[in-house]
């Protein structure tokens, strides 16, 4: 059995393979020290079962075509292949359009189950352990207001998401940034102390853009309940309290529904106290000393046009209070300072014209744009009934997550929320995600892992005894057994390709095929016979997907039920 992934010493083998053809054949041209050599598995298997387009990549810098290229690449790997151990793994490499294409032999696909076997929760991890120091900042909702369908959206990818890179072999942190300062705090204490006066039936309006939620008057009550009319006269420290209480409502609300989402921050970062400690000052006065701030108009102006956006931004109004983009440049600041080498930011869809304007502020703050990475997460449409349901935070109409998750539980919103490009808007058919069937990918999902169990229960009860260290695999030649396996070894590269594209749903979109390819198998497939050699085979493959599922529905913070 291979130490390494078979896919991670075929990859090396390859990198020598080109390394060699440049000095055999460009001694004028530099092998690049960050080329990044890749396989992944061909999407049509009657083009191979393995492809690299390393060849396309390297032609412009060995100015010749990447089918000269390619070929004199494919002369070298026979080679690096048989110096590799894989000879009897690869059946063939040929080139074809400019990609190098591998044909894999039966004894590559049971490698992969030993591995897969012998590795168990470890099996998909990347060798290459690019260990980032990265801040995931996601959800860094507003404590405005309960978190609705979208905040679970956000919720979901970024817990997915951070498990995700840290299998891989990054090092994580997730963050959730709390905008406790400002114009809708404020609006917030007061809507809450205008309800807290109702109570007494002072009938004050409400403040114009006031939040109207049923959340506002709990919150007015527990008030009176704890401290009756003590809050009748107004002043300033009143307000403050109102407004100070609110938030600390909301934020033990908003813990609760993550919480029960399965959701952890590992750290929590207020502006309040960024600005508290005058690091917007600081921020500010480091990007004029490299001549980034210029007055104009009584207002203070950061040139993001010099690194690209469409247009400067204002960072301090006329009025001296700071717009909301200063305290954000501070918060970035910050963010590099505390020693991430990466950053991901999810935000809602009215951010993209926060892109340009924060990649231009990490270049003035002297790093890489690219150390920095926004990812717009569109929003949810709730369906019922084949309707869409009308949200307004702000009006109290909005379907909360806690409201999900107590009509559809954890598993099958994260799921929901997974499946699509977090591009993409969403439709959500709640009606769709109550029914336990077929139709519901989640739950064909985790049958699959349910019909496992239930196969060892009977194996057990059966005193069928497995010694998998004699299982002979080569009895393994059914359609549906190689289609399984060949499946099973995918799960490395759709952990890789979620990882590199940051989208969680390339693993949904995975889970669900290794599935239909399971349930397949089991139909045509009886998994415990008379033949004992062919069940313990069986059996073994069996076990295989089992762990390759936890390990999937794992990374997604999805549970996996031993019946159903």
């Amino acid at each position: 059995m291979l130490n390494k992934n078979v896919s991670e010493k075929l990859v090396e083998a390859l990198t020598k393979a080109c390394k060699q053809y440049f000095q055999e054949h460009l001694p004028d041209a530099v092998f690049p020290k960050d080329a990044e050599i890749s396989i992944q598995m061909t999407r049509d298997p009657g083009h191979g079962d393995l492809t690299s387009n390393a060849a396309m990549r390297l032609a412009s810098l060995a100015k010749r075509s990447p089918k000269v290229v390619g070929e004199g690449v494919v002369t070298l790997l026979e080679d690096q292949i048989e110096r590799s151990g894989l000879s009897g793994l690869i059946k063939s490499a040929e080139l074809k359009g400019g990609f190098i294409n591998f044909r894999l032999s039966g004894a590559y696909f049971r490698t992969v189950l030993e591995n897969i076997h012998a590795q168990k929760d470890s099996f998909g991890r990347s060798e290459e352990r690019r260990k980032r120091k990265i801040n995931l900042e996601f959800v860094s909702a507003n404590p405005t207001g309960p978190l609705t369908i979208a905040h679970g959206r956000q919720a979901a990818i970024g817990d997915a998401l951070a498990r995700i890179l840290r299998f891989s072999g990054d090092n994580v942190t997730c963050e959730y940034y709390l905008n406790d300062v400002g114009r809708q705090i404020k609006l917030l204490g007061d809507s809450v102390e205008v309800r807290y006066r109702d109570l007494f039936d002072k009938n004050d309006p409400m403040p114009e853009d006031g939040y109207m939620g049923e959340y506002i008057i709990d919150i007015a009550r527990e008030i009176k309940e704890k401290s009756g009319d003590k809050f009748l006269a107004g002043s300033d420290k009143v307000t403050a309290f109102f407004r100070n209480y609110a938030v600390d409502y909301m934020m033990k609300l908003i813990n609760k529904d993550l919480s029960d989402f399965g959701v952890v921050f590992d750290t929590w970062t207020s502006q309040g106290a960024i600005e508290e400690k005058k690091e917007v000052e600081e921020a500010l006065e480091f990007l004029q000393s490299g001549g980034y701030i210029y007055d104009s108009e009584g207002a203070k102006w950061f040139a993001s046009t010099r690194f690209g956006d469409d247009k400067d931004r204002v960072v301090v109004k006329s009025d001296g209070s700071y717009t909301y983009l200063a305290p954000d440049i501070a918060y970035h600041l910050d963010k590099y300072r505390r020693e991430y080498t990466h950053l991901i930011d999810l935000l809602g869809p009215d951010h993209h014209g926060y892109i340009r304007r924060m990649k231009a502020a990490v270049r003035a703050l002297g790093h890489d744009a690219k150390s920095l990475d926004i990812l717009i997460v569109q929003l949810v449409t709730l369906m019922r009934g084949g309707e869409s349901v009308s949200m307004s935070t702000r009006k109290g109409e909005f379907v909360s997550l806690r409201e999900i998750l107590d009509e559809i539980g954890k598993d099958v919103a994260r799921f929901y929320f997974l499946s699509r490009r977090l591009d993409s808007h969403l439709d959500f058919d709640i009606d769709l995600a109550k029914k336990e069937s077929a139709d519901n990918p989640v739950f064909y999902i985790q049958y699959a892992h349910a019909r496992i169990c239930s196969i060892k229960k009977f194996s057990r009860k059966n005193s069928f005894r497995l010694f998998f260290g004699r299982t002979n695999l080569e009895l393994l030649t059914a359609k549906e057994e190689k289609h399984l396996m060949r499946k099973l070894s995918e799960f490395p590269f759709a952990v890789k390709a979620s990882a590199e594209a940051l989208e969680p749903n390339r693993l949904v979109a995975y889970l669900n095929e290794l599935a239909r390819s399971f349930h397949s198998f089991y139909t045509e497939c009886r998994v415990v016979s008379d033949d004992k050699a062919l069940s313990k085979a069986r059996l073994f493959l069996v076990e295989c997907t089992k762990i390759v599922l936890a390990n999937g529905l794992g990374l997604l913070n999805i549970t996996l039920p031993e019946k159903m």
